[in-house]
């Protein structure tokens, strides 16, 4: 018989232990965006930034409900359909929809340092400290998936 793996989620709560969130923030905030460099797009490119900055927005909504009551000065950022956004359109939606992203990151580890407030991942609600841990997680495999549209020479 062999031992399961641990959870995820349970390897995230360990590492927060002695992780400090504001370094993974800081870490999060100096990674360069793949949306920014140049150079030229494959033809999937279009539907790949339209997956990624889905599912960027969801984030955004993960950790703005977390945040419910402690909004106050955060905008709610309009955003347009992507089906009709062309490429440069996307490169410049994803750029400032990660701006805000992080924007509203930096409110939920200010309020967390402060208050007891949850924000959904991995199937449960976590506290700030492990929700940054998984973020960076999926933010670090969206901008992969981002970086296999480029062609390379």
């Amino acid at each position: 018989m062999t031992a399961r793996d641990p959870h995820p989620l349970n390897l995230l709560r360990e590492e927060a232990r002695h992780a400090d969130p504001r370094a993974v923030q800081r870490d999060l905030n100096a990674r360069p965006l793949p949306t920014l460099e140049p150079g030229p797009w494959s033809a999937g490119a279009e539907e790949a930034l339209r997956d990624c900055i889905g599912m960027e927005r969801k984030i955004q909504m993960e950790m703005r409900i977390g945040l419910e009551g402690h909004l106050d000065g955060l905008p709610l950022r309009r955003t347009a359909p992507l089906a009709d956004m062309t490429l440069p359109d996307l490169l410049a939606e994803h750029a400032e929809g990660r701006r805000m992203l992080l924007r509203v990151l930096d409110r939920l580890l200010t309020v967390g340092a402060t208050h007891d407030i949850r924000a959904w991942t991995m199937g449960e609600e976590v506290p700030p400290a492990v929700y940054i841990l998984a973020l960076r997680g999926r933010l670090a495999r969206l901008d992969g998936y981002i970086n296999e549209e480029r062609v390379t020479s």
